[in-house]
């Protein structure tokens, strides 16, 4: 895999920018998440461990790569699509926080059958995260190191360089197995990964493929990482919190999947006209 816009410096990584990118992204969360079986940690509800610092290892690959590459004008510009948030802004914003009023409906209709509403604060026992932090700081150290630390390097560097030589399919598939393979290390260390061992780990892989496919289309209409590590974010807290857990997730994942056919159709329908 090759940049079309060719290399600044030459050698390998010049080369095959694309490639160097995996390699320095699965090294970098590896190295932490491998650290910490080492050392015999586990990352569970009320442990001192955490994996998260982890999840940026795609974001900082990204930044490096495009410095060493194209350049401190092509670091600007990625910057820049981190935090713009396009016109209509109402409407990206809306795009963005979709899960959190899927997740709202979701959770409505389950208290309208006698499930009940779950306290607020239980949607801070966010994984990874001290349950005990301010609400203001448990959303942004999300953000960061989940929403941008993946969609930074995701999205943002590698599908935006795919699209350029491949079809908006064609490139989401293949970010969604790059994106598969390095999460492998959090099926030892995350206690939450752990249990989906078994028949469920291929509902987590449908669920990742679906995701690939709805926050590609969401990326390539926006051309915006913020859209994209918002959006991630708020189906984190939707899903990966304890009112979330079982019936729930299985819900706000199936509605994922929904969307994810429609993108499919979408872009099946484009490649034959």
């Amino acid at each position: 895999m090759t940049s079309p816009s060719g290399g600044r410096h030459g050698g390998w990584v010049g080369r095959h920018p694309l490639l160097a990118f995996g390699v320095l992204a699965y090294a970098l969360s590896w190295a932490y998440w491998l650290t910490l079986l080492a050392l015999g940690w586990r990352v569970e509800q009320g442990s001192a461990a955490t994996h998260l610092p982890g999840l940026a290892g795609p974001a900082l690959a990204a930044g490096v790569v495009t410095a060493w590459v194209e350049g401190p004008a092509s670091l600007r510009a990625l910057a820049a699509r981190a935090l713009r948030l396009p016109r209509p802004r109402l409407r990206s914003l809306a795009l963005a926080l979709s899960p959190l009023a899927a997740g709202a409906l979701v959770f409505a209709g389950a208290a309208a059958v006698g499930g009940g509403l779950p306290q607020g604060e239980a949607f801070l026992a966010y994984p990874g995260l001290p349950s005990g932090w301010p609400a203001l700081a448990i959303i942004g150290v999300a953000l960061l190191l989940n929403g941008y630390g993946e969609e930074l390097g995701w999205r943002g560097f590698l599908l935006r360089r795919l699209v350029a030589t491949q079809r908006p399919l064609r490139a989401a598939l293949i970010v969604a197995a790059v994106w598969a393979g390095w999460h492998a290390p959090l099926f030892w260390l995350h206690a939450g990964m752990a249990a989906m061992w078994g028949p469920l780990m291929l509902g987590w892989a449908g669920g990742l493929l679906a995701g690939s496919l709805l926050l590609g289309w969401l990326f390539l209409a926006t051309d915006s990482v913020l859209v994209v590590a918002l959006w991630h974010t708020a189906f984190n807290f939707m899903v990966a919190t304890p009112p979330g857990h079982g019936v729930i997730a299985v819900v706000l994942n199936g509605l994922v999947v929904v969307a994810a056919v429609r993108v499919l159709r979408a872009w099946q329908s484009a490649q034959r006209h």
